[in-house]
């Protein structure tokens, strides 16, 4: 009976080592850097090669789709500041549909490469403009 015991015991604490550990995982990866272009590249040197999520206005007339190898190529500012410094972002695979719209504004995915100056993109997520808001000079 005691040796019955014990190994409930003992796969009951596995169980939960096990719960814990995969809860432990799922909160790394969903905890992630959500940063604007302009404080992305304020902090390059202590972000590294992590895994970030950076947020801009894709610069119109940047976007370049090469079919053949899949491979997207923009740039990303800031939406709010006119000077604001350039993020060139690589994406391997089929654009988003609303990429090509004006004004629209991005969420890149995915991790800087120093050695090329590129942020490689893993995933997009494409902001598109409500249709609901009021324009300006609109009561």
């Amino acid at each position: 009976m005691k040796g019955r015991r014990k190994t409930v015991i003992f796969a009951v604490i596995l169980i939960l080592a096990s719960f814990v550990y995969l809860v432990f995982l799922g909160m790394k990866e969903g905890s992630m850097y959500y940063l604007e272009v302009p404080e992305f590249f304020s902090r390059l040197d202590d972000l590294g090669g992590q895994k970030v999520r950076v947020n801009g206005a894709i610069v119109p007339g940047s976007v370049n789709y090469d079919t053949g190898s899949m491979k997207l190529t923009f740039f990303l500012k800031d939406k709010e500041m006119e000077d604001s410094p350039q993020l060139k972002v690589v994406y391997k695979g089929s654009p988003p549909d609303l990429l090509e719209q004006e004004g629209v504004t991005l969420v890149a995915e995915g991790s800087y490469n120093s050695k090329t100056g590129v942020f490689e993109a893993g995933q997009l997520l494409v902001k598109c403009p409500s249709k609901y808001e009021k324009k300006e000079g609109e009561e």
